[in-house]
């Protein structure tokens, strides 16, 4: 499972369901669509650190990761 993370000035740092952002915006919108949407809902900035986090067993990213070759194909 993959979320967004954004981590504001204000020290409010929500996790948002990538899931939750599909059915808000569609499947067709980006990274950036959403970044540029995204305003704290503690204090109302638009200023943040942003990051896509993956939330899930080690064992899922360690076989994930062995399924990549070297080159980033897989």
């Amino acid at each position: 499972m993959n979320d967004l993370s954004f981590e504001c000035p204000c020290g409010h740092s929500p996790l948002i369901p990538v899931q939750d952002m599909i059915r808000l915006y569609g499947a067709e919108t980006t990274v950036d669509h959403v970044r540029a949407k995204a305003r704290c809902s503690s204090c109302g900035q638009k200023t943040f650190e942003f990051r896509i986090v993956y939330r899930g067993g080690s064992y899922d990213a360690l076989i994930g990761a062995a399924n990549t070759k070297m080159n980033g194909e897989v």
